[in-house]
């Protein structure tokens, strides 16, 4: 120790070392000024975007001015008493500066996660819950990827073969991959639900495919929960979504109002006078959307009735007022049927007893 501070306190090798630290020292305190001033410039803007990456890389370049100014003392006394016979400073300056640009992308992952940007520009349909936990894995598996290739470049700036670790990783990769097969489809099967968005927590759905029915509970990278109107659970691997009809009724514009009245043949002198009326009683309907034109037409002969098609949409939704509105539309029509002094059909089987007798 007392040998190696004999050295560096020689007057030419002292100044070098003092003229790198003042150097080192002077770049700290323009470093901190200009973080000072452009923090001072990004908090007058709306995005955030920018104090976040300020943040990010303020300290790394600290770390990076302090090593780097540690490598060219060393490599000063290295010069001058050969401690070292292969040091090259390039590559240790080149390895410094490639491991804190690494340490700056984790930072910023971390920090724009922890501010959670991304929740703050949602549309409607986006759930908060699936998009955080989307990011999240998203922002793990970046920051994995950034490790992992920092550390292969770096085992290649010191001379180390990375094409058997390569080779190794490719065999082990598909490995895991035919063992997992299962846990990746539901995982991809998880991220097309989230880029396809065909449903999220809350809404209603059911397929024509499976006996699912119910409503969303919440949505994982494994599953996706529902939840049956019997208060059942259902749990579904996320996969299955890929491969089956999903429909979305909580997306719908209008509930459908779709019903055939049946009317005794004996009042068929009586049907137009129905249609017209049960017409003009839905286009003036306050709570059915006149945008599509309600249809009220005779259709057809059937074994005991002449049968009336009322086919119209709902301006609501909701289950419960469609049903009231429902309700409604069948009284009215059964009072414009009376009032023509005319009766719904009902199945009915007519004997001919004249034709029976005189037989």
């Amino acid at each position: 120790m007392d040998k190696l501070l004999n050295q560096i306190s020689s007057s030419e090798v002292s100044l070098q070392i003092s003229l790198i630290f003042g150097l080192g020292f002077l770049l700290i305190i323009i470093k901190n000024w200009l973080i000072q001033f452009l923090t001072g410039i990004t908090k007058n803007t709306k995005n955030e975007f920018d104090d976040i990456i300020l943040e990010s890389v303020s300290r790394p370049f600290s770390y990076l001015i302090i090593t780097i100014s540690l490598l060219l003392i060393f490599d000063t006394l290295n010069s001058y008493y050969n401690y070292i016979e292969s040091f090259m400073a390039s590559n240790f300056f080149y390895s410094v500066f490639l491991v804190l640009l690494a340490l700056s992308l984790v930072k910023f992952l971390d920090k724009y996660y922890e501010n959670k940007l991304f929740l703050k520009k949602l549309s409607k349909q986006d759930d908060p819950v699936v998009v955080e936990q989307t990011y999240e894995i998203t922002i793990r598996v970046s920051k994995i990827v950034i490790i992992v290739i920092t550390l292969l470049i770096l085992m290649q700036e010191f001379g180390l073969s990375i094409s058997g670790l390569l080779a190794f990783g490719g065999v082990g990769g598909l490995v895991v991959g035919l063992a997992a097969k299962d846990l990746l489809s539901n995982f991809f099967g998880g991220l097309m639900i989230y880029f396809d968005r065909p449903f999220k927590v809350g809404e209603f759905i059911k397929s024509p495919d499976r006996n699912i029915e119910g409503i969303v509970e919440s949505i994982g990278w494994r599953l996706t929960v529902v939840r049956t109107f019997s208060k059942n659970v259902l749990y579904i691997p996320n996969s299955a979504f890929s491969n089956i009809i999903v429909e979305n009724a909580t997306r719908m514009t209008n509930r459908r109002f779709n019903e055939v009245i049946g009317v005794r043949y004996e009042d068929i002198d009586n049907i137009p006078n129905i249609v017209i009326e049960v017409r003009s009683f839905l286009e003036s309907h306050s709570d059915i959307d006149q945008t599509i034109k309600p249809i009220v037409y005779f259709t057809s002969f059937e074994a005991s009735s002449c049968d009336i098609i009322v086919y119209a949409f709902t301006n609501t939704k909701d289950w419960r007022q469609f049903l009231e509105v429902k309700e409604g539309i069948l009284f009215k029509i059964a009072d414009i049927i009376s009032s023509n002094n005319s009766a719904i059909a009902f199945p009915t089987t007519t004997i001919d007893w004249e034709k029976k007798l005189s037989s």
